[in-house]
């Protein structure tokens, strides 16, 4: 095994081993390894929806400050390596051979899966890139996630929805608890949680063990800005600041409050005295300039993303009703259009709700599966959506869905996967050259 896709031909086949939630196989990694996780301060994020671009705010900041920071998500849009980021720039596939193959022995010896060998790689990855920072949002989960050997300084929990019933448990309650695992003894934890049903049970685990709590609303105000010269821009107020003439790097409301949440983690981060030293160059205008250029700082993507000529093409990694729901608000904020909506998604997903919350925007849907073992049918989506009274064709490739969408009329959104996101990226990355 000495070539880069030799590598990834081997990681790719420990899909085969499905998920094992449980963190004894990658301590064994971790530990062959030296425990190179403890040789760095992280931030730890789970939740539902908005850990990605959470994750990518806190990063970019962090990065305008000077220190060197590692960026760990999943997954992938287009190259595994998106996964493991310092300071903005993919791990070099090199480093991706070198580490998997000290790993591999172990790998089989423990039959770790895909993410569990991939978050080992991570990890050694920012030791010895002597990362200031890791900043490592979950797989799936968070008690029993691999990500959940870290012993952060902040833990952070995004909004919380009904998903991967299969593992997480079948209702939000028993999903709350599985993600509200990640909380640490003594270590703060920030939630932007909204529902009193979840917070309560977020609140009673960091009770139980002595975390102190805090909801990202209560530490951090957000008002539009009133000067017409700064029109669109608004204002951050925390207990020790009042940022005025903010912008976002990522597009839609929901970034507001993904932001808000980056901003309050870095608040109650500060309110660690050795963390407050440590990072004392995390100022204003850091948070500000790393806030608008979140996007060149971390190569986050597929987040309203504008693509193809014109930039009349949408892309949104929105994978659940939750997602998509969000994703709908954003584009109907003061106007009403309708879209040729290529849309495909994971099997686990509940796709029947997804589609009837993208019905009030839809004007042709093209059901597509991208290459995943886990994607749904285009033909069951494509039976479901005539049934809520969409019209609706099937394409047998997220290309070919793109290519259609794209010969009409109109704005065409891409949307109901990260894979399929993915695969859109890539053929328009091709057809522009």
């Amino acid at each position: 095994m000495k070539s880069y896709k030799e590598v990834l031909a081997f990681l790719y086949a420990l899909q085969g081993r499905g998920v094992k939630l449980g963190l004894r196989n990658i301590q064994a990694l971790l530990h062959s390894l030296g425990n190179p996780e403890k040789r760095y301060p992280s931030i730890h994020i789970a939740g539902t929806n908005g850990k990605g671009s959470t994750a990518a705010f806190l990063a970019s900041v962090f990065q305008e400050a000077g220190y060197r920071t590692g960026l760990y998500t999943s997954p992938h849009l287009i190259s595994f390596t998106e996964r493991i980021r310092v300071n903005g720039r993919q791990i070099p596939d090199a480093a991706v051979v070198r580490l998997t193959q000290s790993l591999r022995s172990e790998i089989e010896m423990y039959q770790a899966t895909f993410f569990e060998s991939t978050t080992a790689v991570a990890f050694a990855y920012f030791a010895e890139e002597n990362v200031d920072i890791a900043i490592v949002e979950t797989g799936l989960g968070g008690r029993l996630d691999s990500t959940n050997v870290l012993a952060p300084l902040v833990s952070v929990v995004t909004n919380i929805s009904i998903e991967h019933t299969d593992y997480l448990g079948k209702t939000v309650d028993e999903i709350a608890r599985e993600k509200g695992g990640i909380i640490k003894a003594g270590v703060p934890v920030v939630t932007a949680a909204e529902t009193d049903q979840v917070v309560a049970i977020l609140r009673d685990i960091a009770a139980q063990i002595g975390a102190p709590f805090y909801q990202s609303q209560d530490l951090v105000s957000l008002v539009d800005s009133e000067e017409p010269v700064r029109r669109g821009t608004f204002e951050f107020l925390t207990p020790t600041a009042r940022l005025r003439g903010m912008a976002l790097g990522l597009d839609g409301p929901h970034q507001r409050e993904n932001a808000r949440l980056a901003l309050a983690t870095l608040e109650v981060l500060m309110r660690r005295r050795s963390a407050a030293g440590r990072f004392s160059r995390i100022n204003p205008r850091a948070i500000r300039v790393g806030f608008r250029d979140v996007k060149r700082n971390t190569g986050i993507a597929g987040r309203l993303q504008r693509a193809g000529r014109g930039k009349s093409l949408l892309l949104d990694v929105a994978h659940n009703p939750d997602g998509i729901r969000t994703l709908v608000r954003a584009l109907t904020r003061g106007a009403s259009r309708k879209y040729t909506v290529v849309f495909g998604v994971m099997s686990d997903k509940d796709f029947r709700l997804m589609l009837s919350e993208l019905t009030e925007i839809t004007e042709l849907l093209i059901a597509v599966a991208p290459s995943a073992e886990r994607a749904l049918e285009p033909e069951l989506i494509l039976k479901e959506a005539e049934v809520q009274g969409m019209r609706c064709v099937v394409a047998d490739s997220v290309a070919r869905g793109v290519s259609r969408a794209r010969r009409r009329r109109g704005a065409v959104l891409v949307t109901g996967s990260h894979y399929v996101v993915g695969e859109a990226l890539a053929y328009l990355k091709r057809t522009s050259r």
